[in-house]
């Protein structure tokens, strides 16, 4: 490439340079924004596996807790069963975080005669009563009698707790007492006695226990919810527990996660021996790990039950003859993990763009600021030629004249007074040429103090029209005046107003062929503190370009016809008369159309009424 033009174009280079390196950011930040969401998604998921997994422990450990307080002795005499259970209970009610959980504790047991009974053992005493299958406790007696094992009380499998959803109850079979020494030759045949029957206090689950364990296993760090959680039977044909009253099938559909509630796990069996119930509060191993005895193969016996390991105990969740799974489903409290890790992105990318853009928006404002920076140097370079063809006229004929009254070839009479006017009227251009100059460095610099005193409108556009009258009488053209005479006072400085009227009455004549007709109209508008007088210049000359509409109040700038036509000015009058007009606390406007003349209106604020 050749050097000159490497150096003419590097401005051009850079901006696309820029450009490239802005896309590429953009593509780097998309891709990375995507692979940092999917990781978010990862360890938001693992996370809420985490708290289900804790909720469960949880749960499990209250429960477990609570099925080796209860486990019956292995050789606990008849007589002494209920001062067991008492004993039992006393420990639980002291030592439990949830001592309302149990509700009930019944018993339902054969005697010497074979006759079955109920009875049941009020909480906090240690004389059993008589009791009844009545409420709930039908379907525990209904899922006693359906066992797949044959008559109540005989299971060869050993004891195995049984968890009935529909009574929230957990039933295990008792012992035999006194049993006899086992024919180690024969295989092991357990025959119970009776069934103990723990029913749990529901409504103390839902409302204390589950929503406690909700706020502490699913909110963030400062508390707040994160997640709705329900409990519910396997295929979501029944709810147990929800968080908020609003969950439904509909948001079970759409939940974050489902898997099977594990509530319970393998804890020591105390074996045969006397009895003891503290013995096992002091060797308990809730949490022992899982995998160390051996798992029961599953057979004919087993179907219609699902059967949970727990040393020599089991546990086996049971319906009317059908296993009944739990559930539990969690979801986001704003919708879903995939909304959240979304929306998380979608800030992310928005953040990200929003810092590209602005990297792209100064980078727009230098080119900008570099395009007005050439265009104005442009325009500085046209106004000091403009100037400098403005000052050469006057000074020509003031040096042309001088050297002729010089060498007296103008005598006294009509053509001295001639030269006379001549170097008056090219002193007065050059005077306001340097006047407008200074106009325009004290605008820009702020130093322009203007004197806001109430004016009488109308007075002013007299005093403007008077000075203006012989330059539209000498140009030809007509004037034509529609004023108000009861105009108000208005609040601005008397030379400002003066100069902006002057200026625009020399435009209309510069620019008003071929109409040659000015008009002039005031008008009032607004009420209160927003009234204003409007001060209106028209006339019928070319008009204003569409083009030069947007600049025509910039300074130095002149449009493309008044160039063409060879209209004398510096470019300067509008600019300025704009600049008087807002320091005024007025506006300058106009509305122009091409081939149909222009109307330039000055707006000042009124003065407002003061009541005497």
């Amino acid at each position: 490439m050749n050097p000159f033009a490497l150096r003419k174009n590097w401005p051009v280079l850079t901006i696309l340079l820029c450009a490239a390196m802005l896309a590429l950011l953009a593509g780097l930040q998309f891709t990375w924004t995507g692979q940092v969401s999917q990781a978010q998604a990862s360890m938001m998921q693992t996370a809420l596996a985490n708290s289900i997994r804790q909720f469960e422990q949880e749960i499990g450990r209250e429960l477990m807790y609570l099925l080796v307080l209860f486990q019956p002795g292995g050789r606990d005499a008849r007589s002494e069963i209920w001062d067991h259970y008492a004993e039992s209970f006393a420990v639980w009610s002291e030592t439990s975080s949830h001592p309302k959980l149990l509700q009930r504790l019944l018993v339902y047991s054969v005697d010497g005669d074979q006759h079955w009974s109920l009875r049941e053992l009020p909480l906090g005493e240690n004389r059993s009563v008589e009791a009844s299958w009545d409420g709930e406790l039908a379907s525990v007696r209904d899922s006693l009698e359906n066992a797949d094992r044959g008559p109540i009380g005989r299971d060869s499998r050993g004891p195995v707790w049984r968890l009935i959803p529909a009574a929230r109850a957990i039933v295990r079979p008792l012992p035999p007492f006194d049993r006899p020494r086992r024919n180690p030759n024969r295989p092991p045949r357990f025959t119970p006695t009776g069934h103990l029957i723990l029913v749990l206090d529901w409504t103390y689950v839902t409302e204390s226990i589950l929503p406690d364990f909700v706020q502490r296993f699913f909110a963030g760090p400062g508390g707040e919810r994160l997640y709705e959680v329900a409990i519910l039977t396997r295929g979501g044909d029944r709810f147990l527990y929800s968080s908020d009253d609003s969950i439904d099938s509909a948001w079970l559909a759409r939940a974050d996660i489902h898997r099977r509630l594990r509530l319970l796990r393998e804890f020591p069996s105390r074996g045969p021996g006397p009895p003891g119930p503290l013995d096992p509060l002091r060797r308990l191993a809730i949490d022992s790990p899982r995998g160390n005895r051996p798992r029961e193969p599953e057979g004919p016996s087993q179907r219609g039950r699902r059967l949970l390991s727990l040393g020599r105990e089991r546990i086996s969740i049971v319906g009317n003859r059908l296993p009944v799974d739990l559930e539990i489903a969690a979801s986001h409290v704003s919708g879903s993990l995939a909304g959240v890790v979304d929306r998380q992105r979608a800030r992310n990318l928005a953040t990200g763009l929003g810092v590209l853009l602005l990297l792209g928006g100064a980078m727009a404002l230098v080119v900008v600021s570099a395009r007005r920076a050439s265009q104005l140097a442009g325009m500085q370079m046209e106004f000091i030629a403009g100037v400098t063809h403005e000052l050469r006229t006057p000074l020509s004929v003031i040096c042309s004249v001088g050297e002729n009254l010089a060498d007296g070839v103008v005598g006294a009479g009509h053509h001295a007074k001639r030269y006379g006017e001549l170097i008056r009227d090219q002193g007065q251009r050059l005077t306001e040429m340097v006047e407008q100059t200074l106009q325009l460095a004290s605008m820009e610099s702020r130093n322009r103090n203007l004197n806001l005193a109430p004016l009488d409108a109308t007075e002013a556009l007299q005093t403007a029209l008077d000075h203006a009258r012989p330059m539209i009488d000498q140009a030809g053209f007509s004037l034509e005046r529609g004023e108000r005479h009861d105009l108000p006072m208005v609040r601005a400085d008397a030379k400002a107003v003066q100069q902006i009227l002057a200026n625009l009455l020399s435009n209309a004549v510069k620019y008003g062929e071929p109409g040659r007709w000015v008009r002039v109209e005031t008008s009032t508008a607004g009420q209160g503190a927003g009234a204003e007088v409007q001060i209106r210049v028209l006339d019928r000359g070319t008009g204003i370009l569409a083009k030069d509409a947007d600049r025509i109040f910039d300074a130095f700038y002149r449009g493309t016809e008044t160039a063409e036509k060879n209209i004398r000015g510096s470019g300067l009058g509008l600019k300025l008369a704009r600049e008087l007009a807002l320091g005024m606390g007025g506006n300058l406007s106009f509305r122009s159309e091409p081939g149909q003349g222009s109307a330039f209106t000055l707006r000042l604020p009124a003065q407002p009424e003061t009541s005497a």
